[in-house]
């Protein structure tokens, strides 16, 4: 069958990295990662698979969802025209293009992915790169630490993150809400999480409070200083 043009829902720019989301939310997560690598392995070479899996709260509009790396746009694109809707679990898979370039993509390509500082007065809402631009390759703070705070501000603090949830998987759940800017990591499995207000940041607490990681820990939010 010939190609076809990628899929309309999908707003994005083209990119390496496909986000799916509608998976199903009983499948555990290393037989998820082993399928979804099954699935799309066939369209050309997968660098990585990363799956975050949601709570079971109703109003959570995150549940079962995945990021599928490839080695070149081209792999991703064919991916996505072939694999849209696909019964995968008894569900219909939703892809669409990645919001921005995944953090290995970069890193291979020499690309530096920072946020500009006069992003904020550049006008538009393109869920593109450029209202996504943040800087990953941040260091552990040398000092006590950051503070949660007693009134709403437009930081998050979270604690006591598995080892096996680092900064790029934090990144790519908290860039799926309005306003993000960048994660940060502390010592002893502590990040901050910036968004561009408070409003923003309330929203994505008020989505991902709760946030099941792994089978033992879950997403515990506060506002930071």
């Amino acid at each position: 069958m010939a190609a076809v043009a990628p899929a309309s829902s999908s707003t994005n720019t083209a990119n390496p990295t496909l986000y799916i989301s509608n998976i199903s939310w009983s499948v555990k997560k290393p037989l998820l990662k082993r399928a979804l690598y099954s699935l799309f392995t066939r369209h050309g070479k997968v660098l990585d698979v990363i799956v975050l899996r949601g709570p079971s709260k109703s109003n959570t509009p995150l549940r079962g969802q995945a990021w599928v790396i490839f080695d070149t746009v081209a792999s991703a694109t064919a991916a996505l025209n072939a694999e849209q809707h696909f019964v995968f679990f008894d569900r219909q898979l939703k892809l669409e293009y990645a919001r921005e370039i995944s953090d290995r993509i970069a890193r291979r390509d020499g690309i530096k992915k920072k946020r500009k500082a006069d992003v904020a007065a550049g006008g538009g809402d393109n869920a593109g790169e450029k209202n996504f631009k943040m800087k990953v390759e941040s260091t552990p703070s040398t000092a006590s630490g950051p503070q949660p705070s007693s009134t709403p501000t437009s930081t998050l603090l979270t604690s006591n993150i598995p080892s096996e949830c680092n900064e790029m998987m934090l990144s790519m759940l908290f860039k799926q809400y309005a306003g993000f800017i960048k994660v940060t990591p502390h010592n002893s499995g502590v990040y901050t999480v910036r968004f561009e207000s408070e409003r923003e940041a309330t929203g994505a607490l008020g989505g991902l409070n709760g946030f099941k990681l792994n089978s033992s820990s879950v997403l515990d939010l506060r506002y930071g200083q």
